[in-house]
């Protein structure tokens, strides 16, 4: 079984035309005007963003292949880094802070959530903003059994028509997903299969914890569109500051 975030050829390709976070981290980027720092930052999907606004990027994640794909992408038009969102240390603050695309669900325990959010305050200048993007926990998608179902859209990869193929376990009491993907090629599926774990936060703890940590929710949205969060809402989106 392999490591999705060791094959950058294949998470670029999966994501490679997905822009729906655009325009919303965008703005709070350009609201805050000033440094920023992606947590869980991948190959750079998200970091082209910051960087096309002309301001100055830093990015770290866990996984070394991820950076360096980064690195490689970008050159010297941002600092790519090795860390962990849950106890990074940098010398400097900054004003704008995110994690985007479900990443923050990568702290798969109450105290792992607790560590990073503690680390952002630290790190958040006064007047700064938190950005958070997760999906909202779908019982649907978590109790479907043991059947292979389609994960994403179809895109090109290895010159094929490809998606992924999936399944998952979800265990209620440490509210962990265990998702195993599989890659099907020109409507055939491979042996090729990748693994990874997620932990479901549901709102009302999402609140708990991001209150706890001395930030303050300014705003909450349900959707990329500013649409209110509620109980038919895909997304929990939260905007943050430090508090007075």
């Amino acid at each position: 079984m392999d490591d999705i975030y060791n094959n950058p050829e294949l998470y670029n390709a999966i994501h490679e035309n997905i822009d729906t976070d655009k325009k919303m981290i965008n703005h709070y980027a350009k609201k805050c005007n000033g440094k920023t720092l992606e947590l869980a930052a991948g190959t750079g999907r998200l970091a082209r963003y910051i960087i096309d606004l002309g301001l100055p990027y830093t990015g770290i994640d866990i996984s070394k292949v991820f950076i360096k794909e980064a690195k490689n992408t970008f050159q010297d038009k941002a600092n790519f880094q090795f860390g962990n969102m849950q106890n990074f240390n940098h010398s400097i603050s900054y004003d704008f802070i995110f994690v985007g695309f479900n990443s923050f669900l990568h702290n798969l325990t109450d105290q792992e959530a607790r560590s990073c959010l503690s680390s952002v305050y630290q790190h958040l200048v006064r007047g700064g903003i938190f950005f958070i993007s997760a999906y909202i926990p779908d019982p649907e998608f978590l109790y479907q059994g043991n059947e292979l179902y389609p994960f994403t859209d179809y895109f090109n990869y290895k010159n094929k028509r490809c998606r992924i193929m999936g399944e998952n376990s979800y265990d209620e009491l440490t509210q962990i997903n265990n998702i195993t993907w599989y890659v099907e090629y020109d409507g055939i599926i491979s042996k090729e299969k990748y693994n990874y774990k997620m932990r479901m936060y549901y709102p009302h703890m999402m609140d708990l914890l991001i209150n706890e940590s001395g930030l303050i929710i300014e705003e909450k949205y349900g959707n990329w569109d500013n649409s209110p969060l509620d109980e038919y809402s895909p997304m929990q989106i939260y905007i943050c500051k430090k508090a007075d």
